[in-house]
């Protein structure tokens, strides 16, 4: 008795989760086991007598529908848990994952009504209820429209407050915007990346800005190649992920360094928008493989997906099919066939599920009812009253269900037989009564008619079990699903890989399910018997759902795991302290500036060879005549316009930016402070080595009589504060198109009031502001006063002066206190600058002044960045 114990218990502990399944399922419909039952799971053989029971009628559709929501509920109890500590290694226990309930969010949108705009609101979601596991990948599907990526929002917290209504919950407790954001990450449907940076570049920095300080240098980008490992980028590590001019990694590839990149320091929850966007099938599939992996380890994974193929699909774990903002499924897929069974729809033959029901749904959405239906059956399993009219199409037929090879896995097979599949430890005697195998049936007739009036006139097994429940095989299985027929049976290895893993198969999950496990006993042993055929209200295709004690979870904490909890503790809301921030932003600054020519290299070529013409054209203006000072402010004015438009590449290069800082910004990976001032910092050096290569060549070749260090200087500090102003422009345009505009427009205006072509009494009061607020005026008037304040004298004729900056002119006070006579100092220095109305003794004034302004535009650059740089719908 005790060794029967032991090999029963043996038996238990080892019995496939679709035993488990099969037994609750019994439970819930009322049937009672018999010891056959009892002695075949204990891998007994069965006696001859069994316990009498009162057989039940097969239950009727509501009965299965409410024992297959019980069964469900009990999987995905069994699937949440309690996150351990210090990386112990724990089963994980109920209520595990990231509730919703009661989502809505509306907008409101002005339309036109009889010729009246009306303001309309209109709801882009509508009371969603429901969970995402821990452990699983929950994938968010529908039409055009219908509110994934909004829904994803939500759920991510990127909803403006008072915006959305209803609650998120994480494990059982509620969350707060800020809260979300320091154990989630978010992976935007763009590839927002540096393309001069490398795979290991990429991906160290967000190692460097997301892990905390207390972990050594080494054991950061021991990280980092764990995570390349983890995602297949072995052999890219170090090339540049590469843009449209630069060639560099695939489409994959860059997919996946983005979701590395917001995975590098373990988050609990992981959105992912579109992850298969634009990606090839084997891409994708590999894409999508990888954010499988990330589930594996304890995260809650969720994400939007536009069509995925039949191999994506038997990667997810469970479904959330949304329509006009409207939950019309959500379970697993492999119960998505029996809920449109249960609906009236079963699913034909060939046809895929989701596929399936995304036409199901447009039928209803053209459809006089609506989608009520559809959510109503979802919400209380309350079955239509009415019928669409419209007929769901009919799909095409695969060449391999006609195909001559398909048809030889027929009943004449002798390994179809019961007594060949017993004696090889497998059941398929009822196969072929199942699945249509040989591609006949109802799909053949002339008649063929999908619509909703003939399913819901259509009883639900009403032909045996052939009829209902039929399996949804896409035409890449039928390539494989005859190897996988004959090695099933026979137990020998396929001559060649089938598509998916075993694992994965509907014929290996028609195994695990529907056959009973019994001990292995001699083939001469009597008293062994074939196990008993299914229960006809069981469907045959039943693809067993991945729970958590089929695998251990890495239940180690996160590395920026938050330590609030919940009674009023406290964690910095940014991983790294501000100046480790700036240090590690300069740092990849600097790269990016070295490695992308028009960053620096362009800009330094453009104002040598512009310094070069200059020189030539005007020559010489160290002459002592009045030509000449009309030749020195033509040339200072343009010198200064010259590096002001030199500043204009600046707009498309940060709007490419902001879209990553917003990315990194939006999960707090660094401080918008951070930022900004280590983009001045880097960008010094280079304003240093610009403006000093054009002070040298034009002072050189035109012998000018200003200092080479005030003119230095000048263009350094112009340089600076330019940059600046267009930084901030670009903040605040949607688009570098504007952005330029934007620039040259407000460059015309600063040109026009700096004081050359109307001086500052000239210019109307109202608009005099505009001489204060320009950029161009205070750069101007230091070069003037740095080449003219003082008593040298200009020879020639007064009438010589140009009628515009010098119409109207003005003798100095410094004329009148030396008391030059016109004959012997037709023209003083110090005169220029009376009659441009210059009142400044000395530049390091206007300098000082320049240099407020270029502050002033940094700190209204980081106001825009840090409150309206938010990636949130309002």
């Amino acid at each position: 008795m005790q060794q029967q114990q032991r090999s029963r218990e043996m038996a238990r502990a080892g019995e496939p989760a679709a035993a488990h399944r099969h037994r609750a399922e019994r439970a819930a419909a009322g049937e009672p086991a018999t010891r056959t039952h009892r002695t075949e799971r204990a891998g007994e053989p069965a006696a001859a007598t069994t316990t009498t029971t009162t057989r039940r009628p097969p239950p009727t559709t509501t009965e299965r529908k409410e024992s297959l929501e019980s069964l469900l509920d009990a999987t995905d109890a069994a699937r949440g848990g309690r996150r351990g500590g210090g990386g112990v290694k724990a089963a994980v226990a109920s209520r595990q994952g990231l509730e919703f309930k009661n989502l809505s969010y509306s907008v409101v949108k002005k339309q036109k009504k009889e010729g009246v705009k009306v303001k309309k609101e209109v709801y882009l979601l509508n009371d969603i209820s429901g969970e995402a596991p821990r452990g699983q990948v929950t994938a968010i599907l529908g039409p055009s429209g219908a509110g994934k990526s909004t829904f994803l929002d939500a759920l991510a917290g990127r909803i403006a407050k008072g915006s959305l209504e209803g609650s998120v919950r994480i494990d059982g407790r509620a969350v707060t915007t800020s809260y979300m954001k320091q154990i989630s990450s978010y992976v935007m449907q763009d590839d927002q990346l540096f393309p001069m940076l490398t795979v290991l570049e990429t991906l160290t920095f967000a190692a460097e800005v997301r892990l905390p300080p207390s972990l050594s240098r080494a054991e950061k980008l021991k990280r980092v190649w764990e995570l390349i490992d983890q995602l297949g980028l072995q052999t890219t590590a170090h090339t540049y992920i590469g843009d449209e001019g630069t060639r560099g990694v695939s489409g994959g590839e860059r997919r996946r360094v983005s979701i590395g990149i917001d995975i590098i320091h373990k988050p609990s929850l992981l959105f992912l928008d579109e992850p298969t966007s634009g990606l090839d099938s084997t891409s994708a599939h590999s894409v999508v493989e990888k954010v499988k992996d990330i589930a594996r380890g304890g995260s809650i994974v969720l994400m939007t997906i536009h069509q995925p193929s039949f191999r994506i699909q038997m990667l997810l774990d469970r479904l959330v099919i949304l329509a006009r903002g409207r939950l019309i499924y959500l379970g697993s897929p492999s119960t998505l066939q029996t809920h449109l069974a249960g609906f009236g729809r079963p699913v034909p033959d060939g046809e895929n599920s989701i596929e399936y029901l995304l036409d199901v749904i447009k039928e209803y959405d053209e459809s006089t009812s609506g989608l009520e239906p559809l959510v109503a059956y979802q919400r209380d399993g309350t079955k239509p009253d009415g019928a669409a009219k419209t007929p769901v199409p009919r799909t095409p037929r695969t060449p391999h269900q006609k195909s001559v090879q398909f048809r030889q896995i027929q009943l004449k097979s002798n390994q179809f037989s019961l007594n060949s599949g017993a004696a090889n430890g497998n059941t398929f005697s009822n196969f072929e009564s199942s699945y249509n195998v040989d591609g006949g049936g109802d799909d053949d007739d002339e008649d063929f008619d999908n619509s909703l009036e003939r399913k819901l006139q259509t009883p639900m097994h009403a032909g045996g079990p052939a009829s209902g429940y039929q399996p949804r095989l896409a035409s890449q299985f039928y390539k494989d699903f005859s190897v996988w027929v004959y090695h099933g049976v026979t137990g020998s290895t396929p001559h060649r890989r089938p598509t998916w893993t075993p694992a994965r198969t509907p014929v290996s999950s028609f195994q695990r399910g529907r056959a009973v496990t019994m001990t292995p006993t001699p083939q001469n042993n009597p008293q062994r018997r074939p196990p008993p055929p299914p229960s006809p209200h069981v469907p045959v295709f039943k693809p067993e759902e991945p729970t958590y004690h089929e695998y251990e979870l890495d239940l180690e904490p996160p590395l920026d795991a938050p330590e609030e909890d919940y009674n009023g503790g406290h964690r910095p809301k940014f991983a790294n302290p501000w100046p480790r921030e700036v240090a590690v932003l300069s740092w990849r600054t600097v790269l990016n500036v070295v490695r992308t020519p028009e960053l620096f290299l362009s800009r330094e070529v453009v104002l040598a060879a512009m310094a070069v013409i200059l020189s030539t054209m005007f020559r010489r203006l160290g002459a002592g005549d009045v030509p000449t000072v009309n030749r020195l402010l033509n040339f200072y004015i343009f010198a200064v316009c010259l590096v002001f438009f030199s500043s204009n590449d600046a707009v498309p290069t940060f709007i490419q930016e902001r879209f990553i800082f917003i990315r990194e910004r939006s999960h707090n990976a660094y401080r918008a402070s951070s930022y900004v001032v280590a983009s001045l910092v880097v960008y010094l050096p280079f304003f240093a080595v610009q403006g000093l290569t054009f002070a040298v060549i034009t002072k050189l070749m035109l012998r000018m009589e200003s200092s080479l260090l005030h003119f230095w200087v000048i263009l350094f500090a112009s340089l600076i504060t330019t940059n600046a102003y267009v930084m901030l422009v670009s903040a605040l345009v949607p688009s570098y198109i504007t952005g330029y505009a934007v620039v040259i427009a407000t460059t015309a205006l600063f040109f026009l009031t700096c004081g050359f072509f109307l001086k500052r009494t000239l210019i109307p009061v109202g608009w005099r502001w505009l001489h204060y607020a320009s950029a161009i005026k205070y750069p101007f008037e230091a070069l003037l006063v740095s080449e003219f304040k003082g008593g040298r004298c200009y020879a020639g004729d007064r009438a010589d002066l140009s009628p515009g900056p010098l119409g109207g002119f003005k003798p100095s006070s410094l004329r009148r206190e030396l008391n030059a006579s016109d004959a012997a100092c037709p023209l003083m220095g110090q005169d220029v600058l009376s009659t441009l109305d210059i009142t400044i003794d000395s530049i390091w004034v206007d300098v000082a002044i320049l240099l407020a302004w270029g502050v002033l535009y940094r700190l209204l650059f980081y106001v825009v960045l840090r409150f309206y740089s938010k990636n949130e719908r309002k």
